[in-house]
């Protein structure tokens, strides 16, 4: 290896560059250094990393996996879209070439299918802001559960809950609190169809929320509401002990500064419109 190569591969391990990307590239920072750090303090709770077998159910583009995995003897992961593609060079752009990032398996399945793992196959599970989109929740976590070893860690984290202020995730385009809720599934599709996007593409920004051109943004919204499952904290609690998990650490945060209306205080309960960020450690 070169003098360069080796220089690339202290950066990919060096914390003070790490944190340096915070103000040069903040979505790679978020997810690569960021959340990592959330995501290995709370599994380390349960289970050491040293040597786990690590699973992300949702990886998105992998990023969370990747900065995962210099810590763990292996991560693998599955989502529902090809979002990954690209991922090697993303870190390469990053830490160039000679970085010491190792891989990571990511694989592409279908939601209606089995995950495509053996019982007891990962000492470890996390899902990053993944539940809101899952169509059939219950059965998901039943998989994870299937798929980690008993006394296995698993962490999930939803941010925001839907039926919070932003619930509706259209804080890039329509920031009146608790919208999603007040109008029909016409009216707020035509609210989003008719909106004044700045799609601005940060530099280094390469995620599925950004798109290539206005229009690329506006269709992804859509189909981010479309895909939102109106899941509760009970209803999710209620998934996971059904499942069989055993509840370790909950935390859940209600930080957005909006006071509910009164008409939505008749129809939905106060602690489901203030809770926007849920966060649960599990034991399998």
């Amino acid at each position: 290896m070169t003098t360069s190569q080796n220089a690339a591969a202290d950066l990919s391990r060096d914390r003070a560059f790490l944190e340096s990307l915070a103000d040069r590239d903040r979505w790679f920072y978020t997810h690569y250094v960021w959340a990592v750090d959330v995501i290995a303090e709370q599994l380390g709770r349960v289970v050491p990393l040293e040597g786990a077998s690590v699973f992300d159910f949702g990886c998105g583009e992998g990023l969370m996996a990747r900065g995962l995995a210099p810590i763990c003897r292996e991560v693998k992961g599955v989502d529902v879209v090809p979002k990954f593609v690209g991922l090697d060079a993303r870190i390469e752009g990053v830490f160039g070439p000679g970085h010491s990032v190792p891989p990571v398996d990511l694989r592409l399945v279908d939601p209606f299918e089995p995950l495509p793992y053996a019982d007891g196959a990962f000492d470890a599970a996390f899902a990053w802001s993944v539940f809101e989109h899952v169509g059939d929740p219950g059965r998901s976590i039943r998989e994870i559960h299937r798929v980690l070893r008993p006394g296995g860690a698993f962490f999930l984290i939803i941010n925001p809950m839907y039926h919070s202020a932003m619930g509706g995730h259209l804080w890039n385009v329509l920031d009146e609190p608790w919208i999603h809720l007040r109008l029909s599934r016409e009216e707020l599709f035509d609210r989003v169809r008719k909106a004044i996007l700045k799609a601005e593409v940060e530099e280094g920004r390469t995620d599925v929320w950004q798109g290539k051109t206005v229009e690329e943004y506006r269709d992804t919204l859509l189909r981010c509401l479309d895909s939102l499952n109106m899941l509760t904290i009970r209803q999710l609690k209620d998934h996971l002990r059904y499942a069989g998990f055993t509840l370790v650490a909950e935390e859940i945060r209600q930080s957005l500064p909006h006071e509910p209306p009164a008409d939505l205080l008749e129809a939905y309960p106060r602690e489901d419109l203030m809770s926007d960020e849920v966060r649960l450690l599990l034991r399998r």
